[in-house]
């Protein structure tokens, strides 16, 4: 619990102050006035009021000063302390809306910054929740936290994820996943009429990606009776839901074993028969192309590949030479379902990746459908790092145009 003494206040420099009137929520070191004579900056995670450079209030944030996010608002009021009494509403609010759009109470209870509660991210299998905290400021209300998630589920178990880099810019340590109350090895979820199985302490990062789930669902319309491919597939959540909506064929591609095990295990539990590959996604493809292989829907799901800003061109190309294979693989007049959780490729180079990757084939795209993340992972519109997910639904169609040989894709 934060002290009751009145918080410090903290001045913007002229000008910087627009930014948060116009709704950001996330200060940076070089805004910020230094402290006056005699005065130290606040400690880390504690809370303070706003100020623009004349002295009129702005908003409440929580400081960090080793970060280059200095301070992150948590009001647009003047709080005298972050506790219970803050936390409490939020998490309902949140937790009742996602209990509206998702019955099966499987799904991202908390989003951070959208969800008004920055440095915080929880995700509920029913029973079990997994809580990761990134920032001081939610760090100091960790008891809180897990005695509401607790009083406002019922939880049975809470695995606490204290893994994640960004830890240690805030100068938190990383440590191994604990646990509060009892969780098991193998947790059950639903998506919709699905089921299946994942691990909270041996999963990918918070257990589950349920940001793709709405996508998945668009993709039931197009896979009766075609042939599937679901590449970089982890728990094969595309996949098997392609294999129950009636596909010839799916066929699951990742490089880890562990996610390849997963897939089996989730396609025995819903009674549905897949082929799965444990091998670089790149390579792989390479060979499928090369086998004479051919799928009416291809789904490319890989993790970010640029995941800083200096990354963009390498990345570029690498998301062109994946789309380019995958484009390799398709029957006339297939599917491509492209995706990218990189915040730092735009929507629109997406696109210009996807429809190059396709004329090196001799073929034209046509969108049909354009996803984002799911309903629980809500974008908050004046933070564009929110707003990461992306998902192209591509026809291609052959034409007879003639191709160029340069498989760059200019920045």
């Amino acid at each position: 619990m934060q002290p009751t003494s009145a918080p410090p206040t903290l001045k913007l420099r002229k000008g910087t102050e627009r930014r948060i009137l116009r709704g950001h929520e996330w200060v940076f070191s070089n805004e910020l006035q230094p402290p006056g004579q005699g005065s130290t900056w606040p400690t880390a995670g504690e809370l303070v009021q706003l100020h623009d450079y004349r002295g009129r209030f702005l908003a409440s944030a929580y400081f960090n000063p080793r970060t280059l996010i200095a301070a992150r608002v948590v009001s647009r009021t003047p709080l005298e302390r972050l506790d219970a009494n803050w936390l409490r509403p939020r998490l309902e609010s949140a937790l009742r809306f996602r209990d509206r759009v998702y019955p099966e109470r499987c799904y991202r209870w908390v989003h951070g910054e959208a969800d008004g509660l920055p440095g915080l991210v929880i995700d509920r299998y029913g029973d079990y929740l997994t809580l990761q905290i990134t920032t001081a400021g939610m760090h100091l209300l960790e008891a809180e936290l897990l005695e509401i998630c607790r009083e406002l589920t019922g939880c049975r178990g809470i695995v606490l994820r204290a893994d994640d880099h960004f830890r240690q810019l805030e100068g938190l340590p990383l440590q191994s996943p604990t646990v509060v109350g009892e969780v098991p090895p193998w947790i059950p979820l639903r998506e919709g009429s699905l089921e299946f199985e994942t691990q909270l302490l041996e999963g990918q990062k918070t257990g589950w990606f349920f940001d793709q789930r709405d996508n998945r669902q668009r993709l039931a319309r197009y896979v009766a009776g075609a042939r599937v491919l679901d590449a970089f597939c982890y728990a094969g959540a595309w996949g098997i839901t392609a294999a129950k909506q009636g596909a010839r064929e799916v066929t699951c591609l990742d490089s880890s074993a562990t996610a390849i095990e997963l897939v089996e295990r989730n396609a025995r539990l819903n009674g549905v028969s897949v082929e799965t590959i444990t091998a670089d996604a790149f390579e792989s493809l390479k060979q499928l192309q090369d086998a004479g292989r051919k799928f009416e829907v291809v789904v490319l799901d890989p993790p970010a590949l640029i995941k800083r800003k200096r990354d963009h061109e390498a990345g570029l190309q690498a998301y062109y030479q994946l789309n380019r294979l995958a484009a390799g693989l398709l029957a006339d007049d297939g599917l491509l379902v492209s995706c990218s959780c990189s915040h730092h490729l735009a929507h629109q180079e997406l696109v210009e990746i996807v429809t190059h990757a396709a004329r090196h084939h001799r073929r034209r795209i046509g969108l049909v459908e354009i996803g984002q993340q799911s309903a629980d992972h809500p974008i908050h519109p004046a933070i564009p790092e929110t707003a990461y997910l992306k998902a192209l639904y591509a026809r291609m169609v052959a034409t007879n145009e003639s191709t160029s040989s340069n498989t760059e894709i200019e920045a």
